[in-house]
């Protein structure tokens, strides 16, 4: 996580095994998110910030697949944590997987 002034008063964690859909594996809010965070920091899980998908993915059932609309905005944060990693998926290539995150990036700092 980037340091910021205030930390997130929600979050979301996702699970993603190989090819498989995406699914939403924990949500907190307020301490339960302040506590999700220290967790992914002990075990380096990289954390990927976007107000945005975390308000739509805290709508989500935990346990629930992440809805075909989402697909691509989950994507980018799945690339990110991959590339933090300097990781791969499965059956990815590694040339395409930076491609992607690449994209990603310029996207979202053009903003």
């Amino acid at each position: 996580m980037s340091p910021k002034e205030t930390e997130p008063n929600k979050v979301a964690t996702l699970q993603y095994k190989g090819r498989k859909t995406p699914i939403v594996s924990a949500i907190g809010e307020n301490e339960q998110a302040k506590e999700i965070l220290q967790l992914a920091k002990e075990h380096k899980v990289p954390v990927y910030e976007d107000e945005d998908l975390v308000n739509l993915l805290t709508q989500i059932n935990i346990g629930d697949a992440v809805p075909p609309q989402l697909f691509e905005w989950v994507a980018s944060a799945i690339a990110f944590a991959y590339f933090a990693r300097n990781e791969v998926p499965e059956g990815f290539s590694p040339t395409a997987t930076k491609a992607a995150y690449d994209k990603v990036r310029k996207t979202y700092s053009d903003v």
